[in-house]
């Protein structure tokens, strides 16, 4: 037997609980970019040069000797090329005109998330991207990322270890790329990691940089991070990119690191070939690494498992 009483269930009229709110998850930092300068690109391909002292000597000279000319080091040239990506939008104009929960524009929103999309973009194409092109009429340009420009100051996993078998990271790698840096003249202030690499190094790296973790009594508070880490040759700031390797990390000197930007983000309107508003954004750049040197990576790190 049906009920008597007026309920939800059989009621038809009841207005729909949509909240008026958009539960927003946009993973959108840009650690990477947000550290360095922006240069300006006159070129697709983006050209800078690197010099190097030439190695130290200790030998004497023979008073009044006559002097043997050699020749010195000499410049060196690096490039990139320019790297273009776009995000676009297309609304149509019905939606455009329907009243909708949480947001005021469709279109304004569409711009926001291309926009914050563009960004992560560029950080995950500097963060990792491999060999630089050049490109044809069929074929995009690529940019090399900062991982693939490391050439020098490399090293597997542990250490000692296996080179095919990955190794959980730990302070003597990360002190020996610190120590290949400082000999190669460089002054690494930073230490670009994934999430799990963060997680190792706040776990593992206390024991010699003087923090303890425990419970404030007074607040309650668990602290159990590492921000910076004072090595053998010097301090870096450890910061976690959502678009690092996993199974690496890169230990970076800021100052040479550059954005070169032939052209910067901008908003375009689409044609009307349809009823929608089209749109995108678009932009046009690379990264300027400096000299590759004053950089250094460990490379086939465990990304996974308990941080023993």
């Amino acid at each position: 037997m049906a009920p008597s009483y007026l309920n939800t269930y059989t009621t038809i009229g009841n207005r729909e609980g949509l909240t008026d709110v958009v539960a927003d998850l946009f993973a959108d930092d840009t650690p990477l970019m947000a550290m360095v300068k922006k240069v300006k690109a006159i070129a697709t391909k983006h050209e800078w040069q690197v010099d190097n002292l030439a190695s130290a000597s200790g030998t004497g000279i023979v008073e009044g000797a006559n002097i043997g000319y050699s020749k010195t080091t000499v410049r060196v040239r690096r490039m990139n090329y320019c790297h273009i990506r776009l995000r676009n939008w297309d609304v149509t104009f019905t939606q455009m005109a329907v009243t909708v929960a949480g947001i005021k524009d469709d279109i304004a929103r569409e711009v926001m998330k291309a926009l914050k999309s563009l960004g992560t973009d560029y950080e995950k194409i500097f963060c990792n991207t491999g060999t630089t092109a050049v490109g044809n009429t069929t074929t995009a340009r690529t940019a090399m990322g900062i991982l693939k420009a490391i050439k020098t100051n490399t090293g597997y996993g542990s250490e000692g270890a296996d080179p095919q078998s990955p190794g959980q990271l730990g302070e003597d790698v990360v002190n020996a790329r610190l120590q290949d840096v400082w000999d190669a003249g460089g002054d690494p202030r930073v230490l670009l990691c994934g999430g799990y690499q963060k997680r190792v190094i706040s776990k593992k790296f206390s024991a010699k940089t003087g923090f303890t973790f425990n419970i404030e009594a007074s607040t309650r508070q668990a602290i159990a991070n590492i921000n910076k880490y004072e090595g053998a040759f010097g301090t870096v700031d450890i910061v976690p990119d959502r678009h690092a390797q996993r199974r690496r990390i890169a230990i970076l000197t800021p100052e040479q690191i550059k954005i070169a930007v032939l052209r910067d983000i901008q908003q375009f309107k689409g044609a009307p070939t349809a009823s929608t508003l089209k749109g995108w954004c678009e932009a046009e750049m690379t990264l300027q690494f400096g000299n590759e040197k004053a950089h250094a990576e460990q490379y086939l790190l465990s990304y996974s498992g308990s941080i023993a």
